[in-house]
């Protein structure tokens, strides 16, 4: 029998490798537990957000520029906050290059729901300083239609009400009990990188078929059939290394389970514009995943499968 899913989550916009890893990060993904009241993460689940946000550093080459607010120049970041619910804006907001801030939190999401993401901002100014906050130097971002990304970050809130499983060790897949915060973090952090919110997204969309170049490639040159308009349709197979298993930006999880980004996720990320340095051979995938172990406005949320 099928076992049921709950969601995972969301997102919201206002807007060959070698077996070696990069010596060091493009982006830094910063955590902010600024806005975590109600307490949802203590030291173990703070270290496995920092191994999810490694697997995204560990491949992205983009330069993001940084930013400064200050005159007439406004740039004000924008998000749900994820330990009340409340919009919440961070007025005249600045930012270092290469940064990407993401705020973190637990609270009752309802309806099934395991995670949501959100991002949205308001800006003003010189031209010149709009243009580069808003596409973060990515020239592409500010096309029509747009071909790259440039976020500032945003924030995810995660199920403080549902039965989380923390292992300190992601490459392991023995049974568990649970819904895999490791899962449900990699796929929320895909969102705020513009699954499902980037207008480079949207510009290889067309109505529930995503065909964008190098997702079609890794869909075997097909376009991917989509459950809405920011996830792969429940069921979508694609490979993390020799594995196959269903594809993260699939709509929901189920308890027990552990999934992986795969081939056809990085695609994804490809096709809104990143760039991304060559994907491991099969068999070091375990080997870097313990490696990593040691050292506008809108929602989606992720379903019940």
């Amino acid at each position: 029998m099928k076992p049921s899913k709950t969601l995972l989550g969301p997102v919201a916009v206002g807007i060959a490798l070698t077996a070696a890893m990069p010596a060091a990060a493009a982006i830094d993904i910063v955590f902010d537990y600024t806005y975590d009241t109600n307490g949802f993460f203590d030291a173990g689940r703070k270290s496995l957000m920092e191994q999810a946000a490694q697997v995204f550093e560990a491949r992205i080459l983009d330069t993001l520029t940084g930013f400064s607010s200050g005159g007439p120049n406004h740039f004000d970041a924008g998000f749900t906050n994820p330990g009340t619910g409340l919009a919440t804006t961070l007025s005249d907001y600045s930012i270092a290059a290469g940064r990407i801030d993401i705020f973190l939190g637990g609270r009752n999401l309802g309806g099934g729901t395991l995670g949501l993401a959100s991002t949205s901002y308001n800006v003003g100014g010189f031209a010149s300083f709009v243009n580069n906050s808003v596409s973060r130097g990515q020239a592409g971002a500010l096309s029509n239609p747009a071909s790259d990304y440039g976020p500032w970050g945003g924030s995810i809130a995660f199920s403080n009400t549902s039965s989380w499983y923390v292992d300190a060790d992601p490459s392991t897949k023995e049974a568990f009990s649970g819904y895999d915060l490791y899962s449900v973090a990699l796929h929320e952090i895909g969102h705020l990188l513009g699954v499902g919110i980037a207008d480079s997204w949207d510009a290889h969309r067309s109505g529930l078929s995503f065909n964008g170049p190098a997702s079609k490639a890794a869909n075997g040159g097909n376009a991917v059939a989509l459950a809405d308009d920011g996830h792969w349709k429940e069921g979508t197979l694609s490979k993390f290394g020799l594995t196959v298993q269903e594809a993260l930006m699939t709509p929901a999880i189920a308890a027990g389970e552990r999934q992986y980004f795969t081939d056809l996720d990085w695609a994804a990320l490809a096709d809104i514009g990143w760039q991304l340095a060559p994907v491991p051979e099969p068999e070091t995938y375990a080997m870097m995943l313990l490696g990593l172990g040691l050292v506008g406005f809108a929602a989606r949320r992720r379903r019940g499968r």
